[in-house]
């Protein structure tokens, strides 16, 4: 993978392939994004931008996990990815890969406070976000980089 680091679109045909080998072609055709459902400290060891930037390119467009390793959660805010954590964390274990999850009114949520609710299959599921408010600007505008070009 190294020699495509350069090469955005070549780098999402590995993305989280050794845990879901399907992962890449099931984004690609999921349309208008998609969120990935994680257990503790997702994230550990992909400190790099590049683990974020994969799945985003695919249309990432949130993860729910049971907890985040600091500098990705931190990373998929830059990149404007919405992290949320499982308020309750036993409530990832019904959870199968291609549940449907329905987040409705985040905007308006990541603006108004820190709880949420998710529909994943079908149970409704209490999550949370730890956002500053510098990150929430910056996850509703897409991105540290499109929000300095709003400033500009």
């Amino acid at each position: 993978m190294l020699p495509f680091r350069s090469n955005i679109p070549r780098i999402a045909d590995f993305a989280f392939t050794r845990i879901d080998g399907e992962y890449p072609t099931r984004a690609r055709a999921t349309e208008g994004g998609h969120v990935v459902v994680a257990g503790k400290n997702y994230g550990q060891g992909s400190s790099r931008e590049h683990a974020v930037i994969a799945p985003r390119y695919l249309g990432l467009q949130a993860v729910i996990a049971v907890s985040f390793a600091r500098i990705h959660w931190q990373n998929l805010a830059n990149f404007g990815i919405v992290p949320l954590e499982f308020e309750n964390p036993e409530d990832l274990a019904p959870i199968k890969v291609g549940d449907e999850v329905v987040l409705e009114g985040v905007h308006e949520a990541l603006r108004a406070g820190r709880s949420l609710s998710a529909k994943i299959g079908e149970r409704e599921v209490a999550v949370t976000h730890r956002l500053s408010q510098r990150q929430v600007d910056m996850v509703l505008a897409g991105g540290r980089i499109p929000l300095t070009a709003q400033a500009v």
